[in-house]
């Protein structure tokens, strides 16, 4: 199944697991400002002008949400990091705090959208002996208390265990931990509420049919097996710093094929690139030096950050 690949995508284009005021924009009354790939991993460099005419920088540090021992940090990038006058991640570092918190009220807002809905019981006996398979009895009970999202996030996530990758050695959470031992803090791109709801998107119908593709897809260990193999293939590249197979890898989970894809992924790429570009240009405009980093997928490929503000005329790439 395609959508196993694209789930996974989705997965790890998460930090977890926008609010921007009105400004004049820099292309208005500046030159564009140029965009230029520099020798570090994934690390691009955005040179402009603020609103006096001064010189204006951005540094955006493409991350991948998952990691292994050889995702080092250069000093290089660690200097501009804690030089830059600004620093933004996905989410504020201090939301982080309260991710376990807001999971909890999520999980009990699941619980009474439900109601007494069972998940299993829309699914077929061959699906429902899949995870039988996987989970003990007393835990799958547990399970369906809640909405199909929470069931198809656990098996989902499940498929970075077998690519022997840790979301614990991701660059974001290295990122936020370098700032706090270092007295600063960072700031978000997004509200932690716009990656909840993307965890937790759609009706009870929408999830059935992701959870229903997830299973089937799973239950078949050849699915499982190029399914875990496409995502080493993305972080081999990601290692490599070979943007252009980043950039095909996303391109591809991007294709879609029903209704309920389509505005998956506005949510999860377009809504969230059109207002990062309004951002990048906002800092731009304001001046000094700002530091980003954030999932490289948002920076890749054909409809990128970088593209949106292409479009809007604030930025030429070399």
């Amino acid at each position: 199944m395609k959508n196993l690949k694209k789930a996974l995508i989705a997965l790890i284009a998460l930090t977890f697991v926008l609010a921007t005021s009105c400004v004049t924009t820099a292309g208005s009354k500046t030159a564009k400002a140029a965009l230029e790939k520099t020798q570090e991993r994934m690390l691009w460099k955005i040179s402009g002008t603020d609103k006096n005419g001064n010189p204006s920088t951005v540094y955006v540090q493409g991350t991948i949400h998952l990691g292994d021992d050889r995702l080092a940090v250069s000093d290089n990038v660690k200097r501009l990091f804690l030089s830059a006058d600004r620093r933004f991640g996905e989410i504020d570092s201090e939301d982080y705090p309260k991710i376990q918190e807001k999971t909890i009220e999520m999980m009990i807002e699941s619980s009474k959208a439900a109601g007494n809905k069972d998940f299993r019981s829309e699914l077929t006996q061959e699906q429902n002996a899949f995870l039988e398979s996987l989970f003990p009895k007393e835990t799958l009970d547990q399970y369906a208390l809640f909405e199909p999202w929470v069931t198809n996030l656990l098996l989902t996530s499940s498929i970075m265990v077998t690519a022997g990758l840790d979301v614990e050695k991701a660059l974001d959470s290295y990122f936020v931990n370098y700032a706090a031992t270092n007295g600063l803090s960072t700031q978000g791109l997004d509200e932690l509420d716009t990656q909840l709801d993307l965890i937790k998107f759609g009706d009870w119908n929408d999830q059935m049919g992701l959870l229903s593709e997830t299973i089937d897809s799973l239950s078949k260990p050849e699915e499982l097996e190029k399914a875990s193999h496409e995502i080493i293939d993305l972080y081999e590249a990601y290692i490599n710093d070979d943007v252009a197979k980043t950039a095909e890898v996303i391109d591809s989970s991007k294709k879609t094929e029903t209704d309920i894809e389509k505005r998956y992924n506005k949510m999860l790429w377009e809504d969230r690139n059109a207002a990062w570009a309004k951002m990048i240009e906002q800092f731009l405009n304001e001046g000094g030096t700002t530091f980003i980093f954030a999932g490289t997928g948002h920076f890749v490929g054909k409809e990128s950050v970088f593209t949106a503000m292409q479009k809007n005329k604030v930025l030429k790439i070399q």
